[in-house]
C-alpha cells in the first residue's frame, strides 16, 4: 500500500529546514516539489535568517571602516522567479578609499568550499594519462604531442572544473568623478546588484563632534561611499557556489534562461514595457555566459533606462527621416537600408552613415530627375507648336521612351 500523499504546504515546511543544495536537488522528486521548492527557499531563507553579504576591496585586507554590508531576503517573485535581498535596516554605506572601489566581492552564507572531510575542493580537475603523470617540456611547435597534452591539462586545470563560490568576485568598470555620484549595476547571468556611489565622502561617524579647527585636516581624509540598493538573483547563483559544477563545452548558440528572466524583471521593474528581444544588443546579452563582462551588463541597463527598451532600428530610422522631410516609404527603395536593418551592431556603416548615404541618394535622384523632366516639358511644348508629324513622333520616341530614374 502507498504512503499517503502529504499536502504541499506540509512538504513545503519539511523542504525548508534543508540546506538549499538539497532542497533544489529535490525539486525533481515529482511535478508537486518542482512548483514548490522555490517557496521553500525562500521560507528557508527567513526561517535561518541567511544573508547574502557584499564587500568592496581586496578580500584579504582588514580596513577600517568596515567594507562589507549584509542584504536580507525581502522578496520572492513567482513571475520571474527571482530572490530580492536589499540592506538590513539600519545598515550604513561602505566607506572605502578610493583605490580599493574597483573590486566587489558577493557571497551567500550558505556557500563554502570545503568537502564533508574538511578539505578544501580543489579548482581544477587531474588529468589522466597512461602513467598518471605528465611531463611537460619545451614545446617547438603547436602540433607537438606535447603541446596537445598541454592544451588538455589547461582546459581541465582552467576551464572545466570550478567552485563558483570564487567566481563571485566582480569589478566595477565605472566610477565616479572627483566629487561625483553615479548608479551602477554589477551582475552576471543570473545576479544583478544595484548600487549608489559618491566620490569625496566624510563618513558621519567622523564628522560627529569635530571643531571648526579639526574640518580642514577632516578635508583630506575623504572616502568613496557604496550604498546597495539591491541584489537580485535566481535560485541557480543560490546553489552556484556550494558545488563544483562543469562549464559547458558550447558557450553560444543558447539562450539562458536566466538571463532572459532577469532581463524581465529589470524592464518590469523600471516600467519598461517595450522591448524588442531579437535585438542584437539584447540577445548577445542572453546568449552568454557566467564569464561575460559586467562592463556589457551595466550598459545594458543603462541602455534600457535611456531607451526605455525601444530597441526598434527601424522607428529610429523614420524618425530620422522625418526630421529631414524625406517620405518614410523610400527607405525601402535601397537594399542597403534592409540589410543594414537585419544585423545594424554588425555592419561595417553606423546609423549615422546610413542616414547620409541614404540622404545623399534621394537628393541627388531629384537633382537628376528635374533636369529631365524640364526637357519633356521643354519638347512637349515644341511639339504642340510644329505641323511636323514625323518630327514630332521622332522627338515623342527620343524622349518619352527614356525610362527616368524615378519613374517607370
Amino acid at each position: 500500500m502507498a504512503p499517503p500523499h502529504l499536502p504541499n504546504d506540509v512538504v513545503q515546511n519539511i523542504l525548508a529546514y534543508l540546506p538549499i543544495k538539497d532542497i533544489f536537488s529535490l525539486r525533481r522528486v515529482n511535478r508537486d516539489w518542482y512548483s514548490i521548492y522555490e517557496h521553500a527557499i525562500k521560507q528557508h531563507l527567513s526561517l535561518f535568517n541567511v544573508k547574502i553579504s557584499v564587500t568592496i576591496g581586496p578580500q584579504k585586507k582588514t580596513i577600517e571602516p568596515s567594507l562589507s554590508v549584509a542584504l536580507e531576503c525581502v522578496g520572492f517573485d513567482l513571475d520571474s522567479r527571482v530572490f530580492t535581498f536589499t540592506p538590513i535596516p539600519n545598515a550604513k554605506p561602505i566607506y572605502c578609499k578610493p583605490n580599493l572601489l574597483r573590486q566587489v566581492k558577493i557571497s551567500f552564507d550558505e556557500w563554502n568550499t570545503k568537502n564533508s572531510n574538511g578539505n578544501t575542493t580543489p579548482l581544477e580537475g587531474t588529468l589522466e594519462t597512461d602513467d598518471n603523470s605528465l611531463n611537460i617540456g619545451y614545446i617547438e611547435h603547436p602540433s607537438d604531442p606535447q603541446a596537445q597534452e598541454l592544451l588538455k591539462y589547461s582546459n581541465l586545470r582552467f576551464h572545466k572544473f570550478y567552485v563558483e563560490a570564487e567566481k563571485k568576485s566582480y569589478y566595477l568598470e565605472e566610477t565616479p568623478e572627483k566629487d561625483g555620484e553615479i548608479e551602477t549595476y554589477l551582475g552576471d547571468r543570473d545576479m544583478i546588484l544595484k548600487c549608489n556611489i559618491k566620490d569625496s565622502v566624510i563618513p558621519e561617524e567622523e564628522i560627529f563632534g569635530v571643531d571648526d579647527e579639526e574640518e580642514e585636516d577632516l578635508e583630506s581624509n575623504k572616502y568613496s561611499s557604496v550604498e546597495v540598493e539591491f541584489v537580485q538573483v535566481l535560485t541557480s547563483w543560490l546553489v552556484g557556489g556550494t558545488t563544483i559544477n562543469k562549464l559547458p563545452q558550447e558557450f553560444h548558440k543558447q539562450i539562458y534562461p536566466q538571463r532572459y528572466c532577469l532581463l524581465d524583471k529589470i524592464t518590469s521593474d523600471d516600467s519598461i514595457l517595450r522591448y524588442n528581444r531579437y535585438c542584437p544588443s539584447v540577445l548577445k546579452w542572453i546568449l552568454s555566459d557566467n564569464l561575460k563582462d559586467d562592463s556589457e551588463t551595466k550598459q545594458l541597463c543603462l541602455h534600457l533606462h535611456v531607451t526605455k527598451g525601444d530597441f526598434t532600428i527601424r522607428d529610429k530610422f523614420e524618425e530620422a527621416l522625418e526630421e529631414r522631410s524625406i517620405d518614410r516609404q523610400l527607405m525601402w527603395k535601397y537594399s542597403f537600408v534592409p540589410r543594414f536593418f537585419v544585423d545594424p551592431e554588425n555592419s561595417s556603416d553606423t546609423f549615422e552613415q546610413i542616414l547620409d548615404r541614404f540622404s545623399r541618394s534621394v537628393k541627388s535622384e531629384d537633382k537628376n530627375r528635374s533636369p529631365n523632366m524640364s526637357i519633356n516639358n521643354k519638347t512637349s511644348n515644341t511639339n504642340k507648336s510644329t505641323d511636323n508629324t514625323d518630327n514630332n513622333s521622332k522627338t515623342s520616341n527620343r524622349f518619352f521612351g527614356l525610362r527616368l530614374p524615378g519613374f517607370s
